[in-house]
């Protein structure tokens, strides 16, 4: 059984949401002179790397016209690199490193800061032993592109509509198709929230409903999702035709959050 959603959602909608990526230019790093120009360009390097990786944003050259172009800018700057080391049972020593980094995201055509995080990476892992400070520090910064999923997430939000419910079952939606695909750089196993407008005291409000998660990535902009949370709310929105939008939703509980302040949209 299928019911199709009536009207694309106005909440939350700019011009080019639902069509294409944002576009994003990132300037070279700033850093302290005891971290150094070398470890600069290496976490700069890093950054759009991991970036890249979410598939969801158009990263530009910052001196060219799609650069100067972008809707946003990104500042990055490489606070500390720090180095521990400890005694090992051949009786030399192993060393770990962090690295403290700042971005910070400007919408270029208001000047208004959107974001402004502070990030700690660490060389720590399970797996890996390292010999000397460089390769500590090295294998620190490696890390980094592995801290940018949900800050992505947080900062650059997907957002669409619920396109048509595929399956239902005892008035509860359970599968659904939404206006977002490989495109606007979605993946596998990305939440949404689910809201719907409401007219409040003459006026038109956003309310939450449910949650999604993605199953497949159908097309450029269609994913089938799974109904984790409001079924029964959801589907009884899109049966009465009213609007519904999803939003991208950050996952709290891996959030390595060191210091952030997200201003949002």
């Amino acid at each position: 059984m299928k019911k199709i959603a009536l009207a694309l959602v106005a909440l939350f909608s700019t011009v080019g949401a639902f069509a294409q990526k944002e576009s994003i230019t990132i300037n070279d790093f700033t850093y302290t002179e005891s971290v150094g120009e070398t470890y600069a360009i290496a976490a700069r390097n890093k950054v759009i790397e991991g970036l890249s990786n979410m598939a969801r944003l158009e990263i530009t050259e910052a001196n060219t016209d799609a650069g100067l172009a972008s809707k946003y800018i990104l500042d990055g700057h490489v606070i500390s690199i720090t180095t521990t080391r400890q005694a090992s049972e051949n009786g030399g020593y192993n060393y770990d490193a962090k690295v403290a980094y700042q971005l910070k995201v400007t919408d270029r055509n208001s000047q208004k800061l959107v974001a402004n995080k502070t990030f700690e990476a660490s060389s720590s892992s399970l797996l890996s032993i390292h010999k000397t400070e460089v390769d500590a520090a090295n294998a620190a910064i490696d890390n980094i592109s592995t801290q940018l999923k949900n800050f992505v997430d947080e900062v650059f939000k997907l957002k669409g509509s619920i396109v048509e419910i595929s399956e239902v079952k005892k008035d509860e939606a359970k599968t659904l198709y939404i206006s977002i695909g490989s495109d606007n750089g979605i993946l596998k196993g990305q939440k949404l929230d689910v809201f719907v407008e409401k007219e409040v005291a003459g006026r038109t409000v956003s309310k939450l409903i449910g949650e999604v998660k993605v199953e497949a990535v159908e097309a450029g902009d269609l994913s089938l999702c799974k109904v984790t949370k409001g079924g029964k709310e959801i589907n009884a929105a899109v049966n009465e035709g009213r609007n519904t939008s999803v939003v991208s939703k950050v996952n709290n509980n891996i959030f390595n959050k060191v210091n952030s302040n997200i201003l949002g949209f």
